[in-house]
């Protein structure tokens, strides 16, 4: 391994999770103080809610459910994973099935809302570059998931790979300064999946991915009352 790539994976797996963790609370935390009213999702389904439902709808279920396998997988101890008789070759087999599955349903809605967004009038006009930015992140996100997942399976169904990265994810959350040294080991498929969302982490207090804070890491959110919109039936004079 020549230089260069060692220390390009020093900075994105070493010191870039660090950097974007600061940029994320920190700066969604600024967000917040000086400009709390662009605090939305900036949702365009007042503008044309045609292919808007299904689309968020599959990307919400999709990517929650990605989320928190991730959550799972990467912090629970791994003596409970093993009293689960979830030992890393069985993980690895749920992350390919289960993980895939969820992944591809999100990537199909990302996919309508990415071409809803792109070949639709008024809602391509109402767009902002942030709003491709984000789809573009995400969509990006996924395929290098998938794109994992197809490997895993074809490649490596021992599960080494999941202990890689918990060993990766564990150093540092102890500030093991070798932490990074871990994913030079690891597939090129999953080291462009982590980059990508990390990215997607770093936008997050200047897009509409914000509203994160206050809807899906809420619980409260799923027991919200819905927002009703009413039409004036009598002509204003």
């Amino acid at each position: 391994m020549n230089d260069f790539y060692l220390t390009l994976n020093f900075v994105v797996f070493q010191v870039m999770p660090y950097a974007v963790m600061a940029i994320l609370f920190l700066g969604s935390f600024a967000r917040y103080l000086v400009a709390p009213f662009t605090w939305k999702s900036q949702s365009s389904e007042l503008i044309d809610k045609r292919d808007l439902t299904w689309g968020a709808n599959l990307f919400h279920i999709g990517v929650i459910a990605v989320f928190f396998g991730h959550i799972f997988g990467l912090f629970t101890p791994s003596s409970i994973l093993d009293a689960m008789g979830m030992v890393p070759a069985v993980h690895q087999m749920v992350e390919v099935y289960v993980g895939g599955t969820f992944a591809i349903i999100a990537t199909i809605g990302l996919f309508i809302l990415f071409f809803r967004r792109s070949f639709n009038d008024r809602v391509r006009t109402a767009s902002r570059p942030s709003d491709f930015l984000v789809l573009i992140l995400l969509i990006a996100v996924m395929m290098f998931g998938l794109a994992s997942v197809v490997d895993s399976y074809l490649y490596d169904r021992s599960g080494a790979t999941i202990v890689l990265f918990r060993s990766w994810v564990s150093g540092l959350f102890t500030f093991d300064p070798k932490a990074w040294t871990y994913m030079l080991q690891v597939p090129p498929w999953q080291k462009w999946h982590i980059f990508c969302g990390l990215l997607v982490f770093l936008v997050v207090p200047f897009t509409r991915l914000v509203h994160i804070w206050s809807g899906y890491f809420t619980p409260l959110y799923l027991f919200r009352p819905h927002q009703i919109m009413r039409m004036n039936k009598k002509p204003m004079k």
